[in-house]
């Protein structure tokens, strides 16, 4: 248990020191690791919370929470700072408002958007995009997932509790995932099929017309390389 008022971690339902309810989820920080270049996670009562578990160097505190920033989006932010392609090969990560290069944060504010009108954002963006390739990315989040791997681990088997908890109230006939062709809906159709033991489960897509031809293009692959999987498109 975590007492937020102290900041301390207890057994009890009410803090010993202030007498104040305890939640059960203790806080996560993030920090980073100058020598692997990459986040570490840890909770906020780890001994060895400001140590790499991989390198054993000294990490410093970086923040609460933060997610990786995807080429396209990294290339948008190197075109309103006038710097194209100049974090191609650096670890990026966000948090709010605020972007970390190597663990260095800068903020963007309102003002980078008022330097360059949205056409000539977007020409840039079509001028580098053969060049915003995703090798450094794909390199990036695969020593992040090995160096965070506990936590990772944590989180899919937390998951799959909650999965088959919720699945044994209903026959596996009435089961449907709802499936968007994004990232978040790709994962939940992983967990899902992962923690029940059935790639044939019926995935419901609903095409509305409006979908970007690349979600179009993904929903297709997807269902190719799940061919065990019911598809049903619904518009």
């Amino acid at each position: 248990m975590w007492c937020k008022t102290c900041n301390r971690a207890t057994n009890s339902e009410k803090c010993e020191y202030c007498n104040q309810l305890t939640e059960q989820d203790i806080p996560l920080e993030v920090f980073w690791c100058d020598s692997c270049h990459t986040p570490i996670i840890k909770y906020a009562t780890d001994i060895d919370r400001n140590v790499c578990p991989s390198c054993k160097q000294p990490i410093r505190y970086l923040c609460a929470d933060l997610r990786p920033v995807f080429p396209e989006e990294r290339l948008l932010l190197e075109i309103i700072q006038n710097k194209p392609l100049a974090y191609l090969e650096n670890s990026v990560w966000a948090s709010n408002n605020r972007y970390y290069i190597n663990g260095t944060p800068i903020t963007i504010t309102v003002s980078f958007y008022r330097k360059l009108s949205s056409a000539k954002i977007r020409d840039q963006l079509e001028e580098y995009k053969t060049e915003n390739n995703y090798s450094f990315f794909h390199a990036d989040m695969e020593r992040f997932i090995e160096l965070n791997r506990t936590r990772f681990r944590y989180l899919v088997d937390e998951a799959y509790a909650f999965i088959k908890d919720t699945a044994c109230a209903y026959p596996r006939e009435n089961m449907v995932i709802s499936f968007s062709g994004g990232k978040d809906s790709t994962v939940t159709a992983d967990l899902v099929t992962r923690a029940l033991g059935d790639p044939a489960l019926v995935h419901i897509f609903g095409n509305t017309t409006l979908e970007f031809p690349a979600t179009i293009e993904y929903v297709e692959r997807f269902r190719g390389e799940n061919a065990k999987a019911i598809f049903k498109t619904a518009i």
